[in-house]
């Protein structure tokens, strides 16, 4: 079974998506900001993590800066409400799998993860 990390301090965000990927089957743990996200993942591999930009501690930006120097191999696809071209380049830079506009599509998120496992 695969794990998936959602980080999202928005409530609503993460049973959103947790909700959308519900029918894949994975252990689904949560972060609510980016300092307990980064604790997270160096404490457990996971296989995907679904990751909003805006968080008042820690950024999106910044947790996938710090993934990339840590060479880790989890799959980061982003989910942000910032639409900007400079964004989603900067996030591919920083190795980010995907990039889907918030709120994600269902059919966009699957076809998402079905490119993942």
């Amino acid at each position: 079974m695969k794990k998936v990390l959602i980080v999202d301090d928005s409530l609503i965000s993460r049973r959103m998506i947790s909700k959308l990927i519900s029918k894949h089957n994975f252990q689904i743990d949560e972060a609510v900001n980016g300092q307990q996200a980064l604790e997270k993942i160096r404490a457990t591999q996971y296989d995907i993590v679904f990751l909003d930009l805006l968080m008042p501690d820690v950024n999106g930006l910044q947790i996938l800066s710090d993934l990339k120097k840590e060479n880790c191999p989890t799959k980061v696809i982003v989910i942000s409400a910032d639409i900007q071209e400079t964004t989603k380049q900067k996030c591919k830079e920083l190795g980010a799998f995907a990039f889907l506009n918030k709120p994600p599509k269902e059919d966009e998120l699957d076809d998402v993860i079905q490119k993942l496992v």
